[in-house]
């Protein structure tokens, strides 16, 4: 799939590095939209599939979230059917590889190396 056509949901509770992110991937054509401070919210825009949503092709999520962490939100949206690539991303200790199986999930370290997470998110998408 073309870059361009990529569109990534992102649940960050960092402003600055949401926008690192977003401008980041504007370079390379990849859609970061839209963005939420916190998993509670992104949860129930995802499961009602309300636009923008559906046309979110990747999940990015940051582990350490106020609330639910990212992880917990993948675990949910699983639970309830949600079969899109999600990405996690940490700054922190990486999850133990057998949970980010059993989440059907990839993870990436912070800070972002954009080509690497560019191309991950193209791989995600196939």
């Amino acid at each position: 799939m073309p870059s361009e056509d990529i569109k990534v949901l992102y649940v960050e509770d960092e402003p600055a590095i949401a926008e690192l992110l977003k401008s980041g991937l504007d370079l390379f054509g990849i859609e970061v939209s839209p963005i939420y401070g916190n998993a509670e919210d992104a949860f129930q825009q995802i499961i009602t599939q309300q636009s923008p949503m559906k046309e979110c092709n990747v999940l990015v999520f940051d582990i350490r979230l106020p609330g639910m962490t990212g992880l917990e939100l993948a675990k949910q949206l699983r639970d309830a059917g949600e079969t899109r690539p999600i990405l996690i991303v940490s700054a922190y200790q990486p999850p133990p590889r057998s949970q980010m199986e059993e989440l059907g999930a990839t993870f990436m370290p912070k800070p972002f190396d954009f080509a690497g997470i560019v191309n991950k998110i193209q791989e995600l998408v196939g």
